[in-house]
């Protein structure tokens, strides 16, 4: 493709993706806050309990008016862990929520489907973004993988304003917002996007992972610099930076 990369017609449609992503990500979180302030009647203690917006979801829509159902329920254990399970049915015990009326139920599980229909959507958009990453960003796939490269453009909201993000942002894109409940926090990570998940870090010992993750984002930088300038369609300098990366890695896990 000659010109800039914006001119392509299928990065056209690559880009559209991503921004339908992104207002898809905005319904949700509009849905999420309203089936919070409904559910709260009922149990207001479960958002600070489960942070992440679409396990709320998925519990509120699984529990509904009967709060007992958290014990030994298959459905809850795939979505929540054994030890916030655990702590919401402790706190269920003792919730002062009151029972919801059959239309307010009803409601609020409308919102439910609605919005894991979206989340559907979203899922099945990002495969095809993926599917295209090695047209659309060569260099950036080669480093982190189809998949991360895809998540991290989406949420920067395209090649070229990823491109003009520095490394110590890049690095902190898609990061999660943990909620302890009581237990330890060294389980928890701040500051770990998606970087710090992609496979090329994770293949490192946990003490070096944070280090690897900055190293890996500042040469991302450059990859999607390159990349929106649409130079280096074989991914040669995506595979140079990529064995820049391995050869630091290679001399950090050298015994002393």
């Amino acid at each position: 493709v000659l010109g800039p990369v914006e001119a392509a017609p299928e990065y056209r449609v690559i880009v559209d993706a991503n921004n339908l992503t992104v207002e898809i990500e905005n319904e949700l979180n509009i849905i999420h806050k309203f089936i919070r302030d409904k559910y709260s009647k009922r149990f207001p203690e479960l958002e600070s309990l489960v942070p992440n917006a679409l396990d709320y979801i998925r519990t509120v829509k699984e529990l509904g008016n009967s709060l007992d159902k958290c014990k030994n329920n298959e459905n809850v254990q795939q979505i929540l862990t054994n030890a916030t399970i655990m702590v919401v049915s402790v706190t269920a015990s003792t919730t002062q929520g009151q029972q919801l009326s059959e239309e307010e139920l009803s409601r609020i599980e409308d919102a439910c489907d609605m919005a894991l229909a979206l989340s559907g959507a979203k899922l099945r958009i990002y495969e095809y973004v993926e599917s295209r990453m090695s047209f659309i960003a060569p260099n950036l796939s080669l480093i982190l993988g189809a998949s991360t490269a895809a998540k991290i453009m989406g949420v920067a909201g395209g090649l070229t304003p990823l491109s003009k993000l520095p490394a110590c942002n890049i690095l902190l894109l898609g990061a999660q917002r943990r909620t302890l409940s009581g237990f330890s926090s060294t389980s928890v990570l701040p500051h770990t996007g998606f970087i710090y998940h992609s496979d090329i870090v994770q293949s490192l010992p946990p003490d070096l992972r944070r280090k690897a993750a900055r190293l890996v984002a500042a040469k991302c930088t450059l990859a999607a610099r390159v990349d929106s300038f649409h130079e280096s369609q074989d991914g040669k300098v995506g595979y140079e930076l990529k064995e820049e990366i391995e050869h630091k890695f290679d001399k950090w896990q050298e015994p002393p």
